[in-house]
């Protein structure tokens, strides 16, 4: 199963994640926030705080983690720069 390699928060409860395979794409847990893990990440600010730890998981200060296989199902395939469009402006 592939894991996370890189993970930047976009907006709102979303993710852009890469994973070893080569899958890259937006992780919305906006349905998640209502489970008792998420309780310590109650905002927006604290959940940006996110971070692929030594075991290749999404994780927080909190100490909440989420690895690849629980999610894979949840990720939009899209691509970098799809999912950030300004950051696609070339200067020549």
């Amino acid at each position: 199963m592939p894991v996370f390699i890189d993970v930047e928060y976009m907006q709102g409860w979303s993710l852009f994640v890469v994973l070893s395979d080569g899958t890259t794409g937006v992780l919305d847990l906006t349905p998640w926030r209502g489970q008792p893990l998420f309780a310590a990440m109650e905002t927006e600010r604290r959940f940006a705080r996110v971070f692929i730890d030594h075991r290749h998981q999404l994780a927080w200060p909190s100490g909440f983690t989420l690895a690849a296989h629980e999610v894979y199902h949840l990720i939009l395939p899209i691509d970098e720069r799809a999912a950030f469009p300004d950051r696609n402006i070339h200067r020549f």
